[in-house]
């Protein structure tokens, strides 16, 4: 059977003396084989995938042919976890716009400093859990050139072939030659059990893909890959009501469409009407049927069905 092993690595010593330390699971499979790293929380307004990487070192403990290693750290950036934050609250910074980080830099340059010790040069493939944050509930994954097998193993049905951040912990993984899969599942609150159980399918099918455990990738019976994205960013703050909620992603609607109305929360006036942009517009991301909004939030994301390609 697999060796399940748990440690701590230091990253920092906080102000009010707190050592700041991730924590580091590692599954070591009883034959030979591929490295497979995953992280989540590198948001911290993220949890979905600290439960998904929960779940899946569960079940592939239990697998006797398990070959391999997997190294996991399930939450990346514990601070903002605890907040419930995108960006450390010690710091501000959005941790996933900073890689490779610095070991003399803040306190979030240094969490990335520690991740990239981790994990480059230690693992030969990555997956790095993210999901749509408090509020919003998104369904893709991306997809490139150098990573295009492993995207499309793990399942999801629609695929981004974008540019990513730079700073991002997934650019800089690809740069120094690892393939990886930016998942991007859930969130807001919605549909918990379907992303979760779609997260933990999409691990096992790159476990599968990699031949680190028995048998093929489950994929969707279709998958597309888009070449433009956007997100739809409400001018005004206010009451989103959106017209298509999380049960909607994926669904194609026709340019001109509206999506979501922003109301005023004193009057109820309405400020604006957030419109599909593309014909036919393809929902990525999206809120449930009532949520705040701050100017240039993250209202909704479409992409553009007319890119659109079978994978």
């Amino acid at each position: 059977m697999p060796t399940r092993q748990m440690h701590t690595v230091p990253v920092t010593t906080l102000a009010n003396g707190h050592e700041l330390e991730l924590t580091v699971h590692t599954v070591t499979g009883e034959h030979d084989g591929p490295r497979l790293g995953m992280v989540a929380s590198i948001h911290g307004d993220e949890p979905m995938g600290v439960e998904t990487i929960r779940r899946l070192l569960e079940t592939v403990t239990s697998e006797p042919e398990l070959a391999g290693t997997i190294t996991a750290v399930p939450v990346a950036n514990p601070y903002a976890h605890m907040a419930l934050t995108r960006n450390t609250p010690l710091d501000g910074v959005n941790l996933n716009r900073i890689f490779p980080g610095s070991r003399n830099g803040s306190v979030t340059e240094q969490i990335a400093h520690t991740l990239c010790e981790l994990f480059i040069g230690q693992v030969d493939y990555l997956i790095d859990f993210h999901s749509g944050g408090n509020l919003a509930c998104v369904d893709y994954a991306y997809i490139h050139d150098d990573d295009a097998a492993l995207s499309k193993a793990y399942g999801t049905e629609l695929l981004y072939r974008g540019p990513g951040y730079a700073g991002s912990f997934g650019d800089l993984t690809r740069a120094q030659g690892i393939p990886t899969v930016v998942s991007e599942l859930g969130g807001g609150s919605q549909r918990i059990t379907h992303y979760l159980d779609q997260g933990v399918r999409g691990g096992f099918n790159v476990l599968r893909h990699l031949g680190m455990v028995k048998g093929e990738p489950d994929r969707p019976d279709q998958q597309r890959v888009v070449d433009e994205l956007v997100v739809l960013q409400p001018r005004y703050g206010g009451l989103l009501l959106a017209e298509y909620q999380p049960e909607s992603l994926g669904l194609e609607v026709p340019q001109g469409t509206p999506l979501g109305r922003v109301l005023h929360p004193h009057t109820f006036a309405e400020l604006e009407v957030i419109r599909a942009p593309f014909d036919p517009s393809i929902l990525v991301l999206t809120r449930p049927a009532y949520t705040t909004v701050a100017p240039g939030d993250y209202g909704f994301m479409v992409a553009n069905g007319g890119t659109a390609q079978p994978a």
